[in-house]
């Protein structure tokens, strides 16, 4: 499953992922991994939860990130819930041209059961066809309701 939190800068987004995630250890009996950018929100992550900062690790490119995630899944089998903060800022690509890693992200989800959770920076009318086409499929939020 593929859940996006999704608004435009500044509306709250990493702060809802964040949220999100450190809830999670309540209820989710696996393993959870929080992926981000930056060691800024190192401290508000629990401990619980495995943090990455993807620029400690040189990951810039779409299958650069996915390689790692599907490293992670094979290195431990218990990883149920994956909480991406900022993959097109990763990347580097714009959201547009990001339908080929939410197909890969789709097939691993399938694959391994895991439930992956991201923030997008935009609004719902700026979101591109596959991700509205996801969004009648899967779980969708804006990041304030």
């Amino acid at each position: 499953m593929i859940k996006i939190i999704y608004g435009s800068k500044g509306t709250g987004k990493t702060k809802r992922i964040i949220d999100a995630a450190n809830s999670s250890i309540q209820k989710e009996l696996g393993d959870i991994v929080f992926i981000t950018d930056t060691s800024r929100y190192i401290r508000e992550i629990k401990y619980q939860i495995r943090f990455t900062n993807t620029k400690e690790c040189k990951i810039a490119s779409e299958d650069g990130l996915i390689g790692f995630i599907q490293g992670m899944l094979e290195a431990n089998y218990d990883i149920r819930l994956f909480f991406i903060d900022g993959a097109a800022r990763m990347i580097g690509k714009p959201i547009s041209e990001m339908g080929s890693f939410f197909e890969k992200l789709k097939a691993i989800s399938h694959k391994t059961e895991a439930t992956f959770v991201l923030t997008i920076s935009a609004d719902y009318d700026e979101l591109p066809p596959f991700i509205k086409e996801l969004t009648e499929q899967e779980e969708v939020h804006a990041a304030k309701e």
